[in-house]
């Protein structure tokens, strides 16, 4: 039998070639059409959690302030801002005994550690542990930590309660859930981030009462800050040390546990945020200030 000749050949090799490719090109295209809105939208600079902390510390943190009179942001006798504290720090709680739903695995939100001895005694350990946490995740476990046990402590001391019985107990508890999260109930990432926005709202709370504390007595108005010599030369200093806090504060008590309730965003995102949490607090300064609080 004659061999068929090689032009023929490479005509049909390339004939069933090309359905194959031009059938994965559109499936290609669709891939990342369906991927783009998603991760576009996962990328929000300012999500509805910045919106409400900064119109509670803007707002409801000053007027929180006033309530509470000579009382300062650790003092007992504070029993509203204690409660609100107390909430955040048991939603904190559940949200850490709680895992996203539909999905495992140590590179997955929520997760603590790079891995539980849960996911080493599954089938699926070896692809579960094989990317690891993200840095985001793994970043997050010690700030959480020195976050619940400042505002638990500062909930307890508030509601005229003893900070130091929280502390041993907390770090613990945090700890063992870490260790075998991936045994624990699933809910939706809304319902944790609906869970740890109390904890958020009342970190921010702390960390105005700690700075109007500092300035407290300041009459931040245009007119007597313009009289005040020499203010230009030491305002840069000042501004710095105070923004250079605030990203330590911002680190423990915002951002941490809103990377354990949904792993999102990158440094531009948690920067635009961060900005705006500091011209938040600035506002919140300003307007009571000029009330004379």
């Amino acid at each position: 039998m004659d061999d068929p000749h090689p032009d023929a050949v490479a005509g049909a090799v390339n004939a069933a070639a090309e359905p194959a490719s031009a059938g994965a090109d559109p499936g290609t295209a669709r891939g990342a059409t369906t991927t783009a809105p998603a991760t576009a939208s996962r990328r929000l600079a300012v999500r509805v959690e910045d919106l409400l902390l900064a119109g509670w510390v803007v707002l409801v943190a000053p007027l929180l302030a006033q309530a509470a009179g000579s009382a300062g942001p650790f003092d007992s006798g504070n029993p509203i801002q204690g409660l609100i504290l107390l909430v955040g720090f048991a939603g904190a709680l559940v949200c850490l005994a709680t895992r996203p739903a539909g999905q495992s695995g140590a590179g997955t939100p929520g997760r603590l550690l790079p891995g539980s001895f849960a996911d080493r005694s599954s089938a699926d350990a070896s692809t579960a542990g094989a990317s690891g946490p993200s840095v985001l995740d793994s970043a997050a476990l010690g700030p959480l930590i020195g976050g619940l046990l400042l505002v638990g402590g500062s909930a307890f001391a508030e509601l005229g309660l003893d900070p130091a019985v929280l502390f041993m107990p907390t770090f613990a508890l945090v700890v063992v859930l870490a260790l075998v999260q991936s045994r624990l109930p699933a809910i939706s990432v809304a319902a944790r981030r609906a869970l740890i926005t109390p904890y958020v709202l009342g970190a921010g709370s702390i960390f105005w009462g700690v700075v109007h504390a500092i300035t407290g007595g300041l009459n931040l108005s245009a007119q007597n800050l313009a009289s005040v010599p020499g203010l230009s030369s030491g305002v840069a200093g000042i501004a710095g040390v105070l923004i250079l806090g605030a990203a330590v504060y911002y680190t423990m008590l915002i951002y941490a546990p809103r990377q354990i309730a949904e792993r999102e965003g990158g440094p531009i995102e948690w920067l635009a945020r961060f900005g705006l949490f500091v011209v938040s607090v600035a506002l919140g300064l300003g307007w009571l200030s000029l009330l004379g609080g």
